[in-house]
């Protein structure tokens, strides 16, 4: 079986990622994902997307590569905000386009809701119920939830923990 974490941005995926990776060997934007998002023909997409992720592995994807999640084997969580939270957080980022962002949003939920064995968490509750949060993620990927216990105010982005080829060791 494979684990996959798709998410809207910007919406505490990585942090997710690091929770669970006691639990599971945990990969957070591997190189090849970034590949991934170049090929544009999607049936060559979904191939090597799905020939990269390893079995019996979570993989925490680019919100770029949202496109792949209807077709991608194994279990899935998809970590959202809510519309209008999302585009709040992202106005404070330069260069804000809110057409733009807004699309992007919208494709990426798209994308969940035509996928199989997926699991929605939306950001506030995972947030304030992380640990919580965390047990019902282990119970629909069926593994063991072995808990991971961070500081509130740890920025897993600071620590290194996104975009890397080996697995998180915390």
């Amino acid at each position: 079986m494979k684990y996959s974490i798709f998410h809207t941005s910007h919406c505490g995926s990585t942090l997710l990622a690091c929770l669970l990776s006691k639990s599971i060997k945990t990969f957070t934007e591997p190189d090849w994902v970034h590949k991934a998002i170049d090929i544009s023909n999607i049936e060559e997409k979904i191939k090597f997307t799905n020939s990269r992720h390893k079995e019996k592995t979570l993989v925490k994807y680019s919100s770029l590569i949202c496109d792949v999640m209807p077709d991608l084997s194994g279990k899935k969580v998809f970590l959202y905000r809510n519309f209008e939270e999302h585009l709040r957080k992202l106005a404070e980022k330069p260069n804000f386009n809110i057409q733009k962002e807004a699309i992007f949003w919208t494709q990426r939920f798209l994308h969940a809701t035509i996928s199989q064995d997926v699991m929605y968490l939306q950001t506030d509750y995972f947030l304030k119920n992380r640990q919580e949060a965390v047990k019902l993620v282990c119970t629909h990927f069926g593994i063991e939830y072995i808990p991971v216990n961070l500081p509130d105010d740890f920025n897993v982005k600071e620590n290194g923990y996104n975009h890397t080829n080996k697995p998180i060791k915390l």
